[in-house]
Parts: structure tokens; sequence; C-alpha cells
């Protein structure tokens, strides 16, 4: 086991999961640890914007055409919320041990303010920029950034009184590695990615209540035509395919970690049929509601 795995297996201990899998918040708010013990075979699943860092095991995602491989030697960066497919590699033996840190925007405003005269032309530079997902290489100084962040998560006072800028020079390593550029994106206001990714924003604000395509474009800035494929560009689903992947996620997570009822759950993310609601969830996740518990990531990224 190398070393940051074990630090995070002991962050994972200090959380309850020395023994069981899931996800729990550590003593810093925008950092969260994970464990599984589990192979999940490929899933749909949603991503909040964040920095996932994996200590040991793997997982890939398929995005569109695109096969994302995140483990100890990449980290993946979703910059906007996404829909993807994901599985993983783990086993009581060998179990998965990562971090989910959420990107304050306000950290990142700063940041990126600071580092604007020395920005490269090609963090600025967003023509090639298709997606708001991907991997990037953990080098050596973001290795040594996440070493000193676990052994701070070791002591409360230390996570409570260096914690915070231990997470800002993480999120200092990840604008200057490959993802960097989509970063500099959504705080510089750039091109179509910056207004699509406003309007995932909006869509996962009011998910539960009625929109049009129109509507979002009007909003958007830009044509219906433009919008749809710029929408697809970013995030390979159209509209309203990602609504709908959106408003199912936001059901199951109530069924599974609420308590909520699959009726009720379905009127409160939008739909007005149940039944619908029933044929849709079943189609996306190859399971009923009522058996949301048994599909992969119920309870992890």
């Amino acid at each position: 086991m190398s070393k940051i795995a074990a630090l995070m297996q002991n962050i994972a201990s200090m959380n309850n999961l020395a023994y069981v899998q899931g996800m729990a918040p550590t003593t810093i708010p925008s950092v969260h640890v994970f464990r599984s013990i589990e192979t999940v075979p490929r899933t749909p699943v949603v991503y909040e914007p964040g920095i996932v860092i994996i200590g040991q095991g793997r997982k890939i995602g398929y995005w569109g055409d695109q096969i994302i491989h995140y483990d100890a030697d990449n980290y993946l960066v979703p910059t906007i919320p996404l829909a993807l497919e994901c599985e993983t590699y783990a086993s009581e033996d060998e179990p998965l041990l990562g971090l989910f840190i959420n990107i304050d925007m306000n950290s990142l405003y700063a940041l990126v303010n600071a580092m604007a005269d020395h920005a490269s032309q090609a963090q600025y530079d967003m023509n090639d920029l298709t997606s708001g997902i991907g991997a990037a290489a953990m080098d050596d100084p973001m290795k040594d950034a996440v070493m000193r962040l676990l052994t701070c998560l070791k002591s409360p006072l230390d996570a409570q009184v260096l914690g915070p800028s231990m997470v800002r020079e993480i999120l200092y390593r990840v604008l200057l590695g490959e993802r960097g550029n989509s970063l500099f994106a959504l705080v510089q206001h750039l091109g179509q990615f910056s207004r699509i990714a406003k309007t995932l924003n909006r869509i996962h604000r009011d998910y539960a209540s009625p929109v049009t395509i129109e509507e979002l474009a009007h909003e958007a800035g830009m044509s219906v035509s433009s919008f749809h494929r710029a929408f697809k560009q970013v995030t390979v689903d159209s509209p309203l395919q990602y609504l709908k992947k959106t408003r199912l996620s936001k059901a199951k997570s109530m069924i599974v970690h609420e308590g909520v009822k699959a009726n009720i759950a379905a009127y409160r993310v939008g739909y007005e049929s149940a039944a619908q609601f029933s044929r849709e969830f079943k189609r996306l996740y190859g399971l009923p509601p009522s058996q949301s518990r048994n599909i992969g990531y119920a309870q992890l990224i």
C-alpha cells in the first residue's frame, strides 16, 4: 500500500469507514473521504464539480465516446455537473480509497485572479475545449500537496487551522495541470463553455420546474440550434436528456438517503406521472425505483 493509500485508509477509519464502504465528510467541510470494497459494473452517475483523487483501486468513466481512467496516477476533474457512466475495481483485500474535494468558487476566483499575469496563453485558449470532465496526471507537486492534506486531516486542530490552505494548494495544482483551462474558462467567462456551465447550474438549481429549450437558449444568449449544438458538445447529452438524468439522479438520492417513497420523489423532481417516472428510471438504471439501494454507487462517488 502506498503512503497516500495508507493515509487515506487512516482517514477513512477515523470517519467510521474502517470495515465498511461509503462516503463520509472529514473535519474539512469541502473534503470527503470514500471507501469501497466492491467491483461495481458500469452504472449511470452524476458528478458534481470537484476533484476526485484516488489513492488505491481504480475507476473508469464512460462519457460519450471517451473512456476516462482515474486511479493512483490520474485524478479526475469534473468542472461542471455532468452525467456519465462509471465502473469501479475494488475488493476487500484492496479497497478503493479516495477523496472528493468540492471546488469553492470564491477560492477559484481568487486563485485565477492571482495567477492572471502568469497564466500561459494555452490556459486562456478555449478553442479546443470540448468537455467539462477529464483526467490529469498526478505529478509530484500534486502528490506532495495531497500528502500534506491527508496528514493535516489526522489532527482536528491542524485541519481547522491549516486545512483551507491545503485545499487551496490542491486547487492551485489543478489550475496548473491538464484540466486547468476549463477552470480558467469558468472564472473568465470565456466562450460557449462558460455559457453552458451557467445553464447546467440553472438546471441543477431548478430541476423540478418546467423549462423549455427556447428559454434556456435565450438565457444563454444563443439561438436554439447553436445552444443545442454547444450543449451536446460540452455534456454529450441533449438538454432534455440531461434534464431527465438530473431529475432521476436527484430522485434516486431522495429514495436512498431520505427514505422518500418513489411516487413522492417523482413529483418532487418534476414528474407529473409516477408511471412515466418508473419507466424512465428503470430504463436508465436497469432496476425499478423500489430497488434504488441495489444500484451501484448508491452510497459512493
